[in-house]
C-alpha cells in the first residue's frame, strides 16, 4: 500500500520534500499533512483507516526495514543457507522476505543519498587495473 502510493513522484515529493519551492506559496505541505493525505487516499482504496501520525510511523518502520535489507545485501555475510537453497529460495526472495517489495523500494529510493548512501572506496586496485594486466603497477619502496 505504501509503495504503490510512493511510486507516484508527486506523492513522493509530498512525503520526502524537495529542494525546490512551489510556484504559489513557496512551501510544501507539512509532512504531517502529507501523511494525512496518504492515509485518506489509502482508506478510500479500502485499506484500514488511520491518522497521518500512524501512517508516518508505518512509513518510518517500512523505510527502516528497506534500509536494513539494503545494508544486508551489501554485507559480506549476505547469502543463503543450504536449507534456503534447497527450498529454491533466491537472493531476491530473501530481500523481499526482509522488506516486502524491496526492488520497488530500491527503484523509488535508490538514488537518494540520504536513504542509500553513495558507495565508499574499497581496498584494492581500481577495476581497470585488475582487469587489464598490461597496465604497469609501480610499488614504492618501504
Amino acid at each position: 500500500m505504501i509503495v504503490g502510493y510512493l511510486e507516484d513522484p508527486k506523492h513522493l515529493v509530498e512525503i520526502l520534500g524537495s529542494r525546490r519551492k512551489t510556484k504559489v506559496s513557496g512551501k510544501h505541505p507539512s509532512k504531517q499533512t502529507a501523511f494525512g493525505v496518504m492515509a485518506v487516499h489509502l482508506a478510500s482504496l479500502g485499506f484500514p483507516v488511520c491518522t497521518g501520525a500512524i501512517m508516518q510511523k508505518k512509513f518510518d518502520k517500512y523505510l527502516a526495514s528497506f534500509k536494513k535489507a539494503r545494508e544486508w545485501s551489501l554485507s559480506t555475510g549476505a547469502g543463503l543457507t543450504k536449507e534456503e537453497v534447497t527450498r529454491g529460495m533466491t537472493i531476491e526472495d530473501k530481500l523481499n522476505q526482509r522488506c516486502p517489495f524491496y526492488h520497488k523500494m530500491y527503484a523509488i529510493f535508490g538514488h537518494r543519498a540520504n536513504i542509500v548512501p553513495p558507495a565508499t572506496a574499497e581496498d584494492g586496485l581500481p577495476p581497470e587495473v585488475e582487469e587489464d594486466s598490461s597496465v604497469p603497477i609501480t610499488f614504492l619502496d618501504s
